[in-house]
């Protein structure tokens, strides 16, 4: 019996033991097994769309591309994306993106069969306006775009927008704070999110500084670590848009683009603990110290910029990244310090303040197409020109003299060498020489020299008898030639002037060469785009104003010049004007154009479609009239009429021959005419009445070394009817005057000799009424 009741004991003790083992393990996991082991495969799947080209009229972008590599890369590195779950998508059109996302819903269908939840992450970065994504000339619909979006097979959907008006996808739900997207493996989360840079009327900015996207760049930064608010190694999606949103507003806020304001729509439900990328998963990471303070800036061994962030002292913060050497620029109110460290796999490093040395200011790059004109000053963010205002308040001015003179500290005065002067650092001041001055730094003032001129940046002026050179400059640049590296602001004086990027004033110069000019006068003028050319030779991408011998350009507002060449042109006017693709108004001899919306004034016109009808001696109309029509009339005559312009208004070449009378039509008589005319169809096409007035010169065939020639003039009132395209028949009457001329006699008259004649006998003249009709064959 107490062996009975001692195994009993042991049946209920050991199963009771067990069970309450089973049961903490259970509390501490805070998920059943059967759930965790269903939920512990999540297949995140990521398709990133660049398009820089937006379309004709749009600035082409440049980092569109680098910014939908950054976001995949975070998230592969941090967001548990496999390599084989990400599809590139560059510069498609809108059926190559319909089937990219075709091809990625098989995939994540196919996925389904091995279990767990799928999570799809569509990102775009390119132009778009309030109709759709710009894909090239294309547009892919919000509506479509937000639908096929919809229809993924994935339990999860989001899409991250970095375009401008990309709020108009979002601007149906409003958005509304919902937690994140992207889950831990205890979570049982549906639905989709929206974020886009910007709102539906806004313009999303990028940055040469950053080399991306301002919204993009916050917004990987933030999910590298800076957004982690809780302080819990985690990134949700709600710290991530709050972090972007932060720091995209206070960045666009001074620029010409304007405030930038990203936006969200979320329709998410689940439970759990939901993440959009684990600190602790990357191979390697950086720790800050709670006594660091400051706006850092870290960039990876090759200069990148890979996040940037405010640290406020007071909370430790953890960051991740790639293995690598990295270097940590804090810069803080006239404070500027570094640090340098090396991430290895499977370690985390530390900094602290004290491990950061001071070093000096930056120089701050003014190259964003939205930040190039913001004024350059200490209260605007340039570190450069902050750094220039203190070393001019408490620099101390002094003036040196050598055969070379070199100077490694900030400056202020004036350096004298007989061969050369440099500087390394900032200078305020005058550098004269025989040979060779050179400003390593940002200078304000004046360089001197018979040879050569070299700075990094010129507040001032550089004169030189030979080369002049700078990264940037605002001033003015006197050499036989000058050269700047970037963007500037001032006025270029010389044989050959240069400017790689963009020049904010005046060339003069025999050849003037520039990225972007305000005004350039030369005897060749070269630009990318230019406000005003005047020159022998006149090139550009785009002109507002071209005057010159030759003008050739992309787009113009207006060309004056002998030949004017153009893509795309508002007013040209010159002996020649060409307009390749869309012309506006053109005045000269010769006008060509391949689709004109304007008028055509000239001698020759030439236009393949007209919207509106050309004025000259010969208008060639490929939408207008361009037609010939054989007849005879009351004269006996056989003729051919050439018709060319519009149905408003067309020019008429004409010639014509009489049959001898009494050969019943046979045999032609010595007596031709040839006249030019002009006329118009009333605006019709097809069956239409004409009216129209020639001027004929008359001859005898066998006296024409004689000068023996008269005059007929005639009105014509006609009506063709067409019997198939491009094949009518014409009927009308005219009213003829002839006169003699320089023959002895009038001889033109009717068949039928009902005339009347007038005229004195030195003067004689003959009037009668008239008929024809004829074939009439071409476009009428």
């Amino acid at each position: 019996m107490k062996n009975f009741i001692k195994n009993l004991d042991s049946a209920i003790v050991i199963p009771s033991a067990l069970l309450f083992v089973v049961m903490i393990l259970a509390a501490v996991t805070g998920a059943p097994a059967a759930q965790g082991s269903e939920q512990a495969v999540i297949n995140r799947y990521i398709v990133a769309v660049s398009a820089n080209y937006g379309g004709k009229g749009r600035p082409t972008l440049r980092y569109a591309e680098s910014d939908a590599k950054s976001f995949v890369n975070v998230l592969k590195d941090m967001g548990g994306v496999q390599p084989q779950n990400i599809v590139f998508v560059k510069g498609p059109s809108v059926e190559k993106l319909r089937q990219e996302m075709d091809a990625l819903d098989k995939k994540i269908s196919q996925g389904k069969n091995n279990g767990g939840r799928s999570e799809v992450l569509v990102y775009y970065s390119g132009h778009a306006d309030d109709k759709g994504l710009r894909l090239g000339e294309e547009i892919y619909s919000w509506k479509e775009f937000r639908k096929r979006i919809d229809g993924l097979s994935g339990d999860v959907k989001i899409a991250v927008i970095d375009a401008c008006g990309s709020g108009a996808i979002t601007r149906l739900k409003g958005g509304v704070a919902v937690p994140a997207f992207m889950v831990d493996k205890s979570s049982d989360m549906k639905g989709y999110a929206f974020i886009t840079s910007s709102t539906q009327d806004e313009s999303s900015q990028e940055s040469d500084k950053l080399k991306g996207s301002f919204f993009t760049h916050s917004l990987v930064s933030g999910l590298r670590g800076a957004g982690d608010a809780s302080g819990d190694g985690k990134v949700t999606l709600s710290e991530a848009y709050q972090f972007a949103f932060n720091e995209t507003l206070q960045k666009t806020e001074t620029t010409l683009g304007g405030a930038q304001h990203p936006s969200r729509d979320m329709n998410l439900a689940g439970t759990g603990d939901v993440v959009m990328t684990d600190l602790r998963s990357t191979s390697a990471g950086l720790d800050l110290d709670e006594d660091v303070d400051g706006r850092l800036f870290i960039r990876d061994e090759n200069g990148a910029l890979v996040a940037e962030l405010y640290k406020k002292s007071g909370r430790a913060m953890s960051l991740g990244f790639p293995a690598g050497k990295y270097t940590v620029r804090m810069e803080r109110p006239a404070e500027y310090k570094e640090a340098t460290v090396t991430l290895q796999d499977n370690y985390r490093a530390r900094l602290s303040q004290k491990q950061f040395a001071a070093v000096s200011a930056e120089k701050t790059t003014l190259r964003g197409s939205y930040e190039f004109k913001r004024e350059r000053t200490c209260a605007a963010g340039d570190t450069n020109q902050c750094s220039l205002d203190s070393l001019d308040r408490s620099g101390t001015s002094r003036t040196t003299f050598n055969f070379y003179d070199h100077d490694r500290e900030p400056r202020k005065g004036v350096q004298i060498g007989l061969l050369a002067t440099r500087t390394e650092d900032y200078f305020i001041g005058s550098q004269l020489s025989f040979f060779v001055n050179s400003a390593n730094k940002d200078m304000r003032g004046l360089q001197v020299t018979g040879i050569l001129n070299l700075a990094e940046n010129v507040d001032g002026a550089q004169i030189s008898g030979t080369v002049n050179y700078a990264e940037s400059f605002q001033g003015l640049q006197f050499g036989f030639v000058n050269w700047v590296n970037e963007k500037s602001d001032g006025v270029q004086i010389g044989y050959i002037n240069g400017a790689l990027d963009t020049l904010g004033s005046v060339q003069v110069g025999f050849v003037d060469l520039a990225q972007q000019a305000n005004v350039q006068v030369g005897f060749v003028d070269v630009v990318g785009s230019s406000d005003v050319q005047v020159g022998f030779v006149d090139l550009a991408k785009q002109a507002d104003v071209q005057v010159g011998f030759v003008d050739v350009a992309g787009t113009s507002d207006v060309q004056v010049g002998f030949v004017d060449v153009a893509g795309k042109s508002d007013v040209q006017v010159g002996f020649t004007n060409v307009s390749y693709k869309q012309g506006g108004t053109q005045v000269g001899y010769v006008n060509t154009a391949t689709h004109s919306k304007g008028r055509q004034v000239g001698f020759v016109n030439v236009c393949l479609e007209c919207e509106k009808t050309p004025i000259g001696f010969v208008s060639i109309v490929g939408n207008g009239v361009w037609s010939a029509t054989s007849y005879v009339n009351e004269m006996g005559a056989l003729g051919i009429s050439l018709h060319l312009g519009t149905a408003y208004f067309y020019t008429a070449f004409e010639g014509a021959r009489l049959f001898e009378e009494g050969s019943n039509f046979r045999h032609f008589s010595d007596t031709w005419e040839s006249g030019v005319g002009f006329g118009t169809q009333f605006g019709s096409y097809g069956s239409h009445f004409e009216l129209e007035y020639t001027h004929f010169n008359t001859f005898d065939r066998f006296r024409m070394n004689d000068v023996d020639w008269g005059h007929h003039h005639r009105l014509r009132l006609g009506y063709v009817y067409s019997l198939l395209p491009g094949i009518g028949l014409g009927v009308g009457g005219t009213m003829n005057v002839a006169t003699q001329g320089e023959q002895d006699d009038v001889i033109l008259k009717p068949r039928g000799n009902y005339h009347d004649d007038v005229g004195s006998k030195n003067h004689k003249g003959r009037v009668w009424p008239g008929f024809y009709s004829g074939i009439t064959v071409g476009r009428f």
